[in-house]
């Protein structure tokens, strides 16, 4: 490579770095705590900095844990033994870890197009509203998206260059991959299957060997600890029926992985038999489009591995037991991109486009500014803060004003943890919350019914307006997503 375009290669590398960098400040919140999934992941984390295992703290029996790979718990201790329980050091690294992964994708990106072609899907992907989303967020995902694109980049190096070292050095990448998220597993079966394609048996051997070195402790902890691993959720009847469910469910969301949440809002939020099917049948066309640019992959060597990951991994994805809302789909994206550039470009050939990859990719950018830009202008950061803001002062409010001993029962554990120190539970029932409340073990019910969409009632709710006279109003909810504090005062009438 000459110095000019060494040159250009630095300059469109630190434009997209500032980008995506920008892009995903601008969809976060450095100072919001942890949510959901990802206060259950900070919880792990802060107990690990602080020696007390690898344990749900914020539950009283303070039980092992065995459902949540512990990656991205382990980052989150090794960054807070220096920071201390800090949100936003934890949405700085997340942002950090984003930001590497895009600029690694446009490196791969560079190995299977010429610049201008990589150059407009890295900027699609600095771009990409999910990678905005989630890029910042206190997640498993930002840290999967960064290790992910490393493996893709040492996963060439070792198919070029061959080499036990390589091949060690890629399975610890890989076994680092499938422990921060299990949905890793189909890059590794994809990247193992190519490196036998390219003749490298050896180097193939060596990955997986160093990989299985990363996994055993892990699968062995949860053959130990057997709570609530994820394998053990794994479907045993109906298997036909949750194939043909998510197949559906993943057929609509991979094109909004691009385009912005379209087929979503029609399927899920509109109350509209006409404007769902609409959304169905362009779903089902992109998806077709998608599948036929993996399958063009697969003929080219320096592509190949762009169509074996995702057609690895979504398979593997239709008889998982749950779909996280989609955010499986995310690592997907820069295989979504690439997909999306070979099916569309043999489209554009046939109609006689003289340059079809380039007037793919620059279509595929052109579909992926407007929503990621209406996200970052309508504030969707702030709307998210609004959404959870009376939640934050409930819990503020026992934090400060709190003053009875015991429990708090919730549906969210781990945030009420985070916020105020206190011990929580999510119990399932009327009967649980009875039976918790009757060992005089219960303090205060926290109860959320309006913080994310199609969220099913609480049981604390339903208990609360049903016995009266075991609980006490002591804050009222306030706003448009109302969360209402309740004061214990004794057992349930029988």
């Amino acid at each position: 490579m000459g110095r000019g375009r060494r040159g250009r290669a630095w300059i469109a590398g630190a434009i997209l770095i500032g980008i995506a960098a920008a892009s995903v400040v601008a969809n976060t919140r450095l100072d919001d705590p942890p949510r959901f999934d990802g206060a259950g992941y900070a919880v792990l984390g802060w107990a690990l900095a602080t020696g007390q295992g690898y344990r749900e703290i914020d539950h009283p029996d303070r039980p092992l844990h065995d459902h949540f790979p512990p990656g991205y718990p382990i980052a989150l201790a090794l960054l807070w033994q220096r920071t201390g329980p800090s949100a936003a050091a934890a949405h700085g690294l997340s942002v950090l870890c984003t930001v590497v992964a895009v600029w690694g994708a446009w490196r791969w990106f560079r190995t299977l197009y010429p610049p201008r072609v990589a150059l407009l899907l890295g900027l699609a992907l600095a771009v990409n509203w999910t990678w905005g989303r989630i890029g910042g967020a206190i997640q498993s995902e930002p840290l999967f998206l960064m290790l992910s694109q490393l493996a893709v980049l040492a996963a060439l190096w070792a198919g070029r260059c061959g080499g036990i070292g390589r091949g060690i050095a890629l399975g610890l990448l890989l076994g680092a991959c499938v422990v921060t998220r299990h949905a890793g597993l189909g890059l590794a079966l994809a990247i193992g299957l190519d490196l036998l394609l390219r003749h490298r048996p050896a180097t193939a051997a060596a990955a997986e060997l160093a990989m299985t070195a990363v996994l055993l402790p892990w699968v062995a902890w949860q053959a130990t600890v057997r709570r609530q691993a994820q394998v053990s959720l794994l479907p045993r009847a109906g298997l036909a029926d949750l194939i043909a469910r998510q197949a559906l469910f993943y057929a609509r969301r991979l094109p909004d992985q691009v385009t912005g949440p379209l087929v979503e809002i029609a399927t899920v939020f509109r109350d509209s038999d006409l404007a769902a099917a609409l959304a169905t049948a362009w779903a089902m066309a992109a998806t077709a489009v998608l599948l036929g640019g993996w399958l063009r992959a697969l003929r080219t060597p320096r592509r190949r591995l762009a169509g074996l990951v995702p057609l690895w991994t979504l398979p593997m994805l239709l008889v998982w037991p749950f779909t996280e809302a989609g955010r499986f789909l995310v690592p997907l994206v820069p295989f979504v991109l690439v997909g999306a550039v070979e099916g569309s470009a043999g489209l554009l050939a046939r109609a006689g486009l003289r340059r079809p990859r380039v007037g793919a990719a620059g279509l595929i950018l052109a579909l992926s500014i407007p929503y990621a830009a209406y996200a970052i202008a309508a504030g969707r950061a702030e709307a998210a803060r609004r959404t959870h803001a009376d939640f934050d002062a409930a819990c503020a409010w026992i934090a400060q004003h709190g003053d009875r001993p015991g429990l708090i029962l919730t549906r969210h554990p781990g945030e009420v943890f985070w916020q105020t120190g206190r011990s929580a539970l999510a119990p399932p029932n009327a009967e649980a919350i009875a039976r918790a409340i009757a060992d005089d073990s219960v303090a205060y019910l926290l109860v959320d019914d309006e913080r994310y969409a199609r969220a099913p009632t609480s049981p604390l709710g339903r208990f609360a307006a049903d016995h009266p006279e075991s609980v006490e109003l002591v804050r009222p909810g306030r706003g448009e997503r109302p969360v209402t504090v309740y004061a214990v005062r004794s057992a349930p009438r029988r």
